[in-house]
């Protein structure tokens, strides 16, 4: 069913990754749809709070997954809902981006005054992990019942951090089992490229503009695309979005490193997709606004140079990060 939902997608679809700056619902969700290729409900922190206490509320030190802390839907769920019946895409896919457990956990553990990694953390994560995925279930269930096929995206920032362990992976397991079309993993800090390969997501979704893809990143990415797993490289920095060329290059050399053998990049291209590094949230409407055109230019750049020619083997220096030049 994953690959059914995926497969609807144009190769280089765009998508945000989730926080949005309006202050209004209606515009907020206006734009996620008519934007973007894929669209997604809008989580604004202006009016939801940050993607902590959008989850656990203003004071993280009590217990985050109580009936009287748990808001049902965000903010923007019924203006997102009815620009979905004015504006339906054609592949009928839509994004979902909740906060991830681990993230949660984290939150909680770091309040109480814990360090908030390894051990300690996971049994914390997999209980939220179940509450988590309880609440999301009850959003994937309107959106299939209006005959959207749904991405839910896991929102993990500081996963690299958390000291967990591939064998941990099970961690997502509840978010796996929400009836969602298909399951993401975003994370926009470094990646711990091993427990990202062992959670296996429908959609790697990570940020390239900041991070770039190292070589095990790329080993890691080669082998999950092959087997049918789909990459939302974060290509335009929100905070300096540059123009559609810089994140054209950008995404045209990731996609070449993931080629080779009976893989062309075309191949690579129709399991990509395409995205900012992180949400806009704490930016402004007109930074956002810009971050969606330059992005919607870059994929149609992309495009234009994959069929124009075969992009050769990229220059290693264009993957490296941008923070280590």
């Amino acid at each position: 069913m994953a690959r059914t939902v995926l497969d609807r997608l144009p190769p280089l679809a765009t998508t945000g990754v989730g926080s949005l700056p309006f202050v209004e619902a209606g515009p907020a969700a206006r734009h996620a749809v008519r934007a973007y290729d894929v669209p997604f409900c809008p989580q604004l922190p202006a009016l939801d709070g940050d993607m902590i206490r959008e989850w656990l509320g203003p004071d993280a030190r009590r217990c985050g997954w109580t009936a009287d802390r748990d808001r049902e839907r965000p903010v923007a769920w019924d203006a997102f809902l009815a620009e979905l019946r004015v504006r339906p895409p054609a592949h009928r896919t839509v994004k979902l981006q909740v906060t991830g457990p681990v993230t949660l956990a984290i939150a909680l553990e770091r309040e109480a005054g814990r360090l908030g990694v390894g051990s300690a953390l996971l049994g914390l994560a997999r209980e939220i992990a179940g509450w988590v995925a309880a609440n999301a279930g009850g959003q994937i269930r309107v959106l299939r019942d209006a005959g959207f096929g749904v991405l839910l995206t896991v929102d993990e920032p500081g996963l690299a951090y958390a000291g967990l362990r591939p064998a941990d992976a099970d961690v997502w397991d509840p978010l796996r089992a929400t009836g969602a079309g298909a399951w993401g993993m975003h994370v926009c800090g470094a990646v711990p490229w091993p427990l990202v390969h062992a959670a296996r997501p429908d959609v790697v979704s990570f940020d390239a503009s900041r991070y770039g893809l190292d070589a095990t990143g790329r080993a890691t990415l080669t082998a999950l695309v092959r087997g049918g797993v789909r990459v939302a490289w974060g290509v335009v920095d929100p905070t300096e979005p540059g123009g559609a060329g810089p994140a054209a290059g950008r995404a045209a050399a990731c996609i070449a490193a993931l080629a080779g053998g009976d893989w062309s990049p075309e191949d690579v291209a129709a399991r990509s997709l395409l995205t900012p590094g992180c949400g806009t949230g704490r930016l402004s409407a007109t930074r956002e606004h810009l971050v969606a055109a330059v992005l919607a230019a870059s994929a149609t750049a992309t495009t234009g140079a994959l069929a124009a020619f075969p992009i050769p083997e990229p220059d290693p220096a264009s993957l490296i990060p941008r923070k280590a030049r």
